[in-house]
This record gives structure tokens, sequence and C-alpha cells, in this order.
């Protein structure tokens, strides 16, 4: 049913644009800079939409303990310094996706997943779209699957190509090994 990917996804957009503007209303201005990733995630059942924020100290603290995955703690909002943060704008979403998910043996499981998965990428699009993680690219955004079973890391490759500038998504995409090789 169309209509209830468009609804869930102006849903999760007004929940994320709350939670982020918060986040970012909560810190002084010249702090809003500190401020390096931005993500929307839910889980494998798509029964949860959450979302995280990660800050420049945080990332670099991750990066000079363990320089050699630097790449997976800019991409994973897990190791974020915030995450799960503003859950109370999510809740109502999140307890309709628990009553309304199909149960995962059932062949609508699939289809509720996917909607949920492109309702928050769209979402996020749409906040990058217009500005809403200030300006410039010096900030990562993210859709995340917290514990994907089967999840195709191209699809996710595309998703952070969709969310980030070309050169950053290629980036990604080089780390989760979905590059296209280039002659």
């Amino acid at each position: 049913m169309p209509d209830a990917g468009a609804r869930l996804r102006a849903e999760v957009e007004r929940a994320a644009r709350a939670a982020f503007a918060g986040l970012l209303d909560a810190r002084p201005a010249a702090d809003a800079a500190d401020y390096c990733g931005y993500a929307l995630y839910s889980d494998a059942g798509a029964m949860t939409v959450c979302c995280a924020a990660n800050t420049v100290p945080h990332l670099a603290r991750l990066w000079a303990e363990d320089p050699t995955d630097a790449d997976y703690y800019e991409w994973t909002p897990a190791e974020w310094a915030m995450e799960g943060v503003a859950a109370e704008q999510f809740a109502s979403i999140c307890r309709r996706l628990r009553a309304e998910r199909p149960d995962a043996g059932d062949a609508r499981f699939r289809t509720f997943r996917d909607t949920v998965y492109e309702a928050c990428v769209a979402a996020l699009e749409s906040l990058v779209a217009e500005g809403a993680f200030g300006p410039g690219t010096d900030h990562v955004v993210v859709f995340a699957v917290s514990d994907p079973d089967d999840l195709d890391p191209a699809r996710e490759a595309e998703w952070i190509r969709r969310l980030n500038p070309p050169a950053r998504a290629d980036r990604f995409a080089r780390w989760r090994g979905t590059a296209p090789v280039r002659p």
C-alpha cells in the first residue's frame, strides 16, 4: 500500500527533524560544528526507528585508540557518541511498527521491512536537501541496520550514496567492498 509508505516517510521525517534540531539547539552555536555524523537506524525486524549523532571529539578519540578501524567508527552509529538519542520523538512510530509488522515468515514481511528502510532513507534525503544538518559536507549521514541478518552491502552503499557527497560515498563503498573497479 503506497499510502502507508508515504505516511511513514512523513512521520519519520518529522520525528528526525525534531530530534536533530533538538540536538543542535541544545548546544551553543559554536559547538554545532562538533557534530560529524547524523543517522537513523532500524533493526533487521524493522520494528524500530532510532537516531544517533556523532561528535568530532568522540570520533577523534576512537581513531586515536584504533586507527586501523577508522572507517568503521566513522560509519557505524552503534559506536557514535549519542546513540538512541531523542527516542521520544520516535516512540509512536516504533509502537505502530511493532503492532503492524508481519511475522518474519510471512511473505509480506520483506515488503514491510523494505518500506520502513526506504522511509528512513527518504526522510534523511529530504533533511540533507533542506540543509537540516548544517552547511558544508564535513559530516556523514547514515541509514543503518543495527543487526543485519541478510543486508546486501551494495544496498547499504546505495543508501550512503543517496545521503552523502560522491567522494564520501565512494570512500564508503571502497570500505564495504562495493566500489566499482575503475580502469
